[in-house]
């Protein structure tokens, strides 16, 4: 996933040059999302599949952080850049912890609502299993389960995740798209 950050970056000012930050922005959350749900997929596949599908987010996340970065800075007049640049570290810190929460929520409710019911001691009572390991320790003859609960979890919750960006890539595409056509506008 950081092969693409590391070499791809570089590459990204050119093409918003000549397709626009909207249109690179849309194939960023685009191949993003794609790489999320290629992810789940999978899950059960081999290390070089998953691997193609993490180098995938990677060049969706390679073309969205300085596109992104450019339209914040671009937002704001010269003698707010430090505003731009405030405004756009909070966003990416506040996006990370939402992402990092919202997926380890839904992971570990569907993770301990997949559990065997079979398992004895997987769940107790007011308990809560701190992850695969501990579920393991608690039932370990039922260790084809509990890495099919936590497959199953993390289906899911790569699913979620790139419902989210590509949601959220439509809401910030579109509000792009409408403060294009109100600064036309007020221009013309």
């Amino acid at each position: 996933m950081s092969a693409p950050l590391l070499l791809g970056s570089r590459h990204v000012p050119a093409l918003v040059a000549r397709w626009g930050d909207r249109v690179v922005l849309t194939a960023s959350f685009a191949v993003s999302g794609l790489g999320l749900l290629g992810l789940a997929a999978a899950l059960d596949e081999g290390y070089p599949l998953y691997a193609l599908w993490l180098f995938v987010l990677g060049c969706g996340i390679a073309l969205a952080l300085p596109t992104l970065t450019a339209a914040i800075a671009n937002a704001l007049p010269r003698e707010q850049a430090g505003v731009a640049g405030g405004l756009q570290a909070t966003t990416r810190e506040l996006g990370s912890a939402l992402g990092v929460a919202v997926i380890g929520t839904v992971l570990t409710a569907r993770f301990v609502h997949t559990l065997p019911e079979r398992a004895p001691g997987a769940v107790r009572p007011g308990h809560v299993p701190g992850g695969v390991a501990e579920a393991l320790a608690a039932a370990p003859g039922e260790h084809g389960a509990v890495v099919g609960a936590y497959t199953a979890s993390a289906d899911t919750a790569l699913k979620v995740a790139a419902l989210v960006v590509l949601g959220a890539g439509t809401l910030v595409v579109t509000e792009m798209s409408w403060a294009a056509r109100r600064a036309r506008r007020a221009a013309g």
